[in-house]
This record gives C-alpha cells, structure tokens and sequence, in this order.
C-alpha cells in the first residue's frame, strides 16, 4: 500500500520545506499531503519544485487553519490541488454548528458546488473531541455530531461527498470492528493513521492503542482504494527546530509490512 505524510507549518516551525522534503524522502514514504500554511499558500512555484526533485508527488491537499476553523473559506487555495496535480482535498466541517444547521448545510452544498468547479474530491474529516493548540477550543466549539462517522457518512452521501477518516480523532482501538466500518469505507478517500494512548494523540504507528497491523490488514480484505496519510504530531504538535523522521519511517516499514 502506498502512504503519505501530513506537512504542516509546525514542524518544524522555524524549518523550510525543502529540509522537510529533503528528510520524508528517505523514509519510504511514496507521496505528500500538504497542509496549507504561511510556508506553501503563496509558493506552490516551490513546491512543486521540491516534490519534483526529490520524488514525492502532493497527493492530497489540507485545508488551512483558517479555513478549517471557519475564519475564511479561502477557495483560492483548492486551485493548488490541480497545480499540483492532487486529486483529494480535505476539508473539516464547520466548528460549532450540527450537520443540520443552516450554515453547515449552506457550506456543504458550497462544498459540493467547488468540487465540481475545481474538478477535485473533496474529503469531509470526523473532527475530533476538542482541537489543538487548545487555546482554539476557547474561542471554537466541535458539535458532538461532527465527530460521529455515521453521521458524517450520511451528509456526505447527500452532498455527494467524500470522508476523510482520522484514526487519533476516533479514539478506536480497533475501528474495522465497528459495526459501521464495511459500510463507510467505500465512501472514504483518505485515511489520517496515527495511533494515540491516554492524554497524548497523533502517535507513530507502532507505539500506543491502535491495532495499525489488523487494521491495514481489514483495508486490504476490503479492497481499500484511497489514500493512507501519516499524521504524525510526535513527540509534539509544534517542533521549532527538528523533525522526527524516524518515527515516520518506522510507521512506514509497518504499513509495507502488512
């Protein structure tokens, strides 16, 4: 199976692209899902050149903070997925309001409606119980239902969809034993693996409660076709100087293992 790994501005903070680029190309990793930033919003020219020289095509499309949270939609940043040759996009729900809000029904039909214009999938992500950094839970609530994956498998139905399912926001040991998982799969075109343990998330694979092994084998037994994106955030969310490729290239060798 072929993996990606999550790029974001924060790790490390005070690192360029090309010393991330540079790294993730000797863990084995087979693409990139570039989280737009301050770093690549403005400099797709860059981009593009780093994944051209070190062999990691942009697989998927993140979209920014400001975006995810609601501030701005920013739809110019969906004309970087055909520049960069990204097929997916992932976007959040919107925080606070349920699946069935006025406004959250308003964004999902925009939503609908740029997938169509941009010619790009677009991929609903469960949110989780409560953001990072934390001091965004102070000014942004997560409706309970924006975290459930039935709900979000029926919205995403309706709008014609597609989901994103994070594993660290699930909070599952063991998600391909729930009763809804052969259900939903078909409908999902990108996986965040990380595995998590109590009071820390988004860890390597190998570490924490997340059966990865059975898990990636379920994906196979069902004919799994999307992508499996790496979200890493060890030993930390934000890193200001380094950046932990060992562990990514440990998680790695486990998902080519299966």
């Amino acid at each position: 199976m072929q993996i990606s790994n999550s790029v974001t501005d924060f790790a490390p903070f005070f690192g360029n692209l090309e010393y991330l680029f540079k790294g993730l190309k000797d863990t084995g990793i087979d693409g990139i899902e570039l989280v737009i930033g301050v770093k690549s919003r403005w400099s797709s020219k860059k981009v593009r050149y780093l994944s051209q020289k070190y062999d990691l095509p942009i697989r998927s499309i993140h979209q920014p903070m400001w975006s995810g949270t609601g501030w701005l939609l920013d739809e110019g940043f969906l004309d970087l997925a055909k520049e960069f040759g990204a097929k997916r996009v992932v976007f959040h729900p919107l925080s606070g309001p349920s699946f069935q809000d006025k406004r959250m029904q308003e964004y999902l039909k925009r939503l609908s409606t740029l997938q169509q214009e941009k010619g790009v999938e677009i991929c609903l992500e469960n949110l989780p119980e409560a953001y990072k950094p934390n001091i965004l839970n102070r000014v942004f609530s997560i409706a309970k239902e924006t975290r459930d994956v039935e709900a979000l498998f029926d919205v995403t139905e309706k709008f014609g969809l597609k989901m994103t399912l994070d594993i660290d926001h699930l909070k599952l040991a063991a998600p391909h034993k729930e009763t809804w998982f052969e259900k939903v799969l078909p409908r999902v075109g990108n996986i965040h693996l990380s595995s998590f343990a109590k009071g820390r998330d988004h860890l390597p694979l190998f570490m924490g409660d997340f059966q990865a092994k059975e898990f990636l084998q379920a994906l196979k037994e069902n004919d799994y076709q999307g992508l499996l994106t790496l979200e890493l955030q060890y030993p930390a969310l934000l890193d200001w100087f380094g950046y932990e490729f060992a562990a990514v290239k440990q998680s790695v060798a486990l998902v080519k293992s299966v």
